[in-house]
């Protein structure tokens, strides 16, 4: 192998497409084994330092502060913390050395405890008065852009004007390619579904005949929302549709009708007494899910995430938990259905939030354009107040 390759060579093991690693020897005085050796050394040395970098940004705070209060907070973060990780180092670097070598181990560990303990916190004081000059000095910036109406990127650390219409948009394209990601993966649980004698209730809900009770409860949450007479109010179809919605889904929903209806299918002549069982569909679907005139003000996500939890069998639960904590318990409860992450839940609560405030704008526009009076505003309100209250 010539120099000029063995270079090459170690030029490519030891950057490992990051940035140049500056070696210390001459790759042309080593051998094959030697130069792969050194290479690899590097590397090592470098996962050390990166390991090193990220317990020290663990430890301590040197994120961009906004202004001089959050500098200030910042400081106070990172010296409690190289105070505290000081302390643990002390008591627990002497027990560590003791159980691996002994009273020589112990001493060992109680050299390094002490340096840990002394240097910790004199880098969490130096860290700590550096981000309160930070902080100090882009105060003037944050004052600035505040009065020009930007707003603080806590995760990029920038600021920013908002535009709601626009966060809609970045909202929409990473649903889309959330979704992309799913169908991928789904476009196959189709292929071995089981056979039934019907399947026009399944068609109806547009699932699978081996879907779950969850993807059914959701599969009639999404179609019944489309035909809902309260959002369809010029198709003189909508309630056919949505009674039969409500028929589907009453009898897929329970394990024994369903049951019969795979192996049967539906039954020819429906008899008084099992017409007279038949919830209302408006009735049920409300019970269900809440009127979808409140779902503007409060948001699908919100909607669904009741009626998951509610379903339930955790009456006597839900009767001893406060709102704080039935609250609590639908984002857990929504985190933990299989397949849904936990971006994809903050997704779908930021998506929430912005509808919700899109349609607050919507509703309040024509009184901030002039168009209508204050009265006016007030007495469309009631009217909406009191068609809610009668659901």
């Amino acid at each position: 192998m010539s120099s000029f390759s063995k270079q090459n060579e170690e030029k490519d093991v030891a950057t490992n497409g990051q940035e140049p690693v500056v070696s210390s020897y001459d790759a042309s005085t080593l051998s094959d084994e030697e130069l792969a050796k050194k290479a690899q050394e590097e590397l090592n040395m470098e996962d050390d330092i990166n390991e090193a970098s990220d317990v020290f940004n663990s430890l301590f705070s040197t994120r961009r502060p906004k202004d001089g209060m959050a500098g200030l907070s910042s400081a106070a973060k990172s010296i409690g913390k190289g105070t505290l990780a000081g302390a643990v180092s002390l008591i627990a670097q002497p027990i560590a050395g003791a159980q691996q070598d002994g009273v020589k181990g112990f001493f060992s560990g109680l050299a390094t405890g002490i340096a840990s303990a002394v240097a910790l916190p004199v880098t969490g004081v130096c860290v700590g008065a550096y981000q309160v000059a930070r902080g100090v000095g882009n105060s003037g910036e944050a004052i600035r852009n505040s009065k020009q109406g930007m707003q603080w990127d806590s995760e990029k650390r920038e600021w920013y004007f908002y535009f709601l219409d626009k966060e809609m948009e970045e909202i929409q394209k990473l649903e889309a390619e959330l979704n992309k990601g799913k169908s991928s993966s789904t476009s196959g649980s189709h292929l071995n579904e089981k056979e039934v004698k019907d399947r026009e209730y399944y068609d109806l809900l547009g699932v699978s005949t081996n879907a779950s009770q969850s993807d059914i409860k959701k599969a009639y949450y999404k179609e019944a929302r489309k035909v809902h007479p309260d959002k369809c109010p010029d198709d003189p179809n909508a309630a056919t549709k949505f009674q039969d919605l409500g028929q589907a889904y009453q009898t897929l929903c329970n394990e024994q009708l369903r049951a019969a209806y795979d192996k049967n299918g539906k039954p020819e002549n429906q008899n008084a007494e099992s017409m007279a069982n038949d919830i209302d569909p408006t009735v049920f679907f409300n019970v269900m899910f809440g009127s979808t005139l409140v779902e503007p003000y409060v948001g699908e996500l919100w909607i669904a995430s009741v009626a998951d939890f509610m379903m339930k069998d955790m009456a006597s639960q839900q009767a001893a938990m406060s709102d704080a904590d039935l609250h609590e318990q639908f984002a857990q409860t929504l985190e933990d259905r299989p397949g849904t992450s936990k971006e994809e839940v903050k997704l779908k609560q930021k998506k929430r939030d912005v509808m919700i405030a899109i349609y607050l704008r919507k509703e309040i526009q024509p009184f901030m354009q002039g168009t209508v009076s204050e009265n006016e505003m007030k007495m469309h309100h009631l009217v909406t107040h009191h068609q809610i209250c009668q659901v």
